[in-house]
């Protein structure tokens, strides 16, 4: 006998004894439901998450009550009685695991959405968009190590399934995804040891992108522990080597056509796009490159970006318009990212380029990696260190806007917490630079 869901949750479809997907046409008993994974994804992009049985029936229905002041950033004690409500449209079963499920929560304070929700922003964001006549369609780009390879060479960019250590991990890692109705591009060996790449289709909506987002991450570190291994997303592991980026490409529809793509270049209106991004980038930074880390990887050369800049083709730019000139690809996010927050600032950043009409220059055709540091200086760049970034954050009316106020005064309180934590720590480096004085 199944036991049944109640109905009238949000807008997803349920019937008595099923929960129905209708997009992937996937029925699944809910009998079957041993266990739910209910995941939340905090401030940092941290995820939190609780395991419910399968007869836990006012889940579905009222969600549960958490305590916010548990989770980094979101709530004080005072104002510590969240609900957590599952999102039925991230409702997945595990493939690599026997009749379990994800499911992705959102948080409510007094029955209104939790305004320090990374989750609730991306909703909001698509909202916005489709005010404007638009849906955002985006394909992210995951770098990360898999940190138990041995290290003596393998740095082969597209390294062959015979030599490469990471290959048979990365394809059960795409092939869970993709059995999760994720859609993957391709998996491949990055440049540095160990670094591998997880790049996904075109999805539509910022929450979705998100949502699809952090389901590959919990995929390749859940799949890495079941078969011995860890992963790392730390944006620059060692200074020798290259740094994990999230590079992300946009586009936007509008009545199922991309206003994007032009007559052997982009459009007027990507152009603003682009335009509204590079203006805010350096406020945004912050959110963008998030940790302390974020900027060895930016100030480290190897294809990290850093100078205020576009092109066509070009990879030394900020943002690439690749060959065929039908999207955008925004370069300098990395993998520490939130993506709810990265993602939303960028489409936002570039629907204030659109809607104020911010054009930007010519684009660049040469490699900026191979300039003179003097010509260089004719570029304003983005900052150098988490703390310059929370600076020029804090001096922003964008940013402050995007977030909301109280979001905006977390994460920066957040993060000037993590610079005066790291003043304070001793670090291998100095240990053996100063030891012997």
């Amino acid at each position: 006998m199944y036991t049944p869901i109640p109905t009238g949750f949000g807008n997803y479809p349920h019937k008595i004894g099923f929960i129905e997907d209708l997009k992937y046409l996937k029925v699944i008993p809910l009998k079957m439901l041993q266990w739910i994974y209910a995941n939340l994804v905090d401030i940092e992009g941290r995820i939190h998450t609780v395991a419910l049985r399968k007869d836990y029936e006012s889940f579905f229905k009222n969600g549960i009550g958490i305590d916010g002041s548990s989770i980094p950033g979101f709530a004080s004690v005072n104002r510590s009685d969240l609900v957590a409500r599952p999102d039925m449209n991230t409702l997945k079963e595990i493939p690599w695991r026997e009749e379990e499920y994800l499911v992705l929560l959102k948080t409510y304070y007094e029955g209104t959405p939790f305004e320090k929700d990374p989750k609730n922003l991306a909703e909001k964001v698509d909202k916005e968009l489709e005010s404007m006549g638009y849906i955002a369609v985006l394909r992210p780009e995951l770098e990360f190590f898999v940190l138990n390879e041995n290290g003596d060479g393998n740095t082969h960019y597209f390294e062959p399934p015979y030599s490469d250590e990471t290959f048979e991990y990365r394809k059960k890692v795409s092939e869970a995804v993709q059995d999760m109705d994720i859609p993957v591009r391709y998996h491949h060996h990055e440049n540095a040891s160990g670094q591998v790449e997880v790049e996904l289709v075109w999805i539509d909506g910022v929450e979705r992108t998100c949502d699809y987002t952090i389901y590959t991450k919990i995929a390749s570190k859940w799949i890495a522990k079941e078969m011995g291994m860890q992963v790392s997303y730390m944006p620059k592991l060692r200074g020798d080597i290259a740094g994990n980026g999230m590079h992300v490409h946009i586009f936007l529809k509008r009545n199922g056509e991309n206003v994007f793509r032009g007559e052997g270049e982009i459009t007027q209106e990507a152009r603003y796009f682009i335009g509204g991004n590079l203006e805010h980038m350096p406020y945004m930074a912050a959110i963008t490159n998030p940790t302390i880390n974020s900027y060895k990887r930016l100030s480290g050369g190897l294809e990290a970006p850093r100078y205020l800049a576009w092109g066509y083709r070009n990879r030394s730019t900020l943002i690439r318009v690749p060959a065929r000139a039908k999207d955008i690809e925004v370069r300098n996010a990395d993998s520490a990212a939130n993506p709810y927050l990265a993602f939303s600032l960028i489409v936002l950043a570039g629907l204030d380029g659109i809607k104020k009409k911010i054009e930007v220059s010519e684009p660049v055709d040469y490699n900026l990696y191979s300039l003179p540091a003097e010509k260089l200086k004719d570029y304003p760049s983005l900052p150098t260190s988490l703390e310059e970034a929370i600076a020029l954050m804090e001096s922003d009316e964008f940013v402050r806007n995007a977030l909301g106020n109280e979001l905006f005064a977390t994460f920066v309180d957040m993060k000037r917490n993590e610079i005066e934590e790291f003043s304070r720590a001793v670090t291998d480096w100095e240990v053996r630079r100063y030891r012997d004085i």
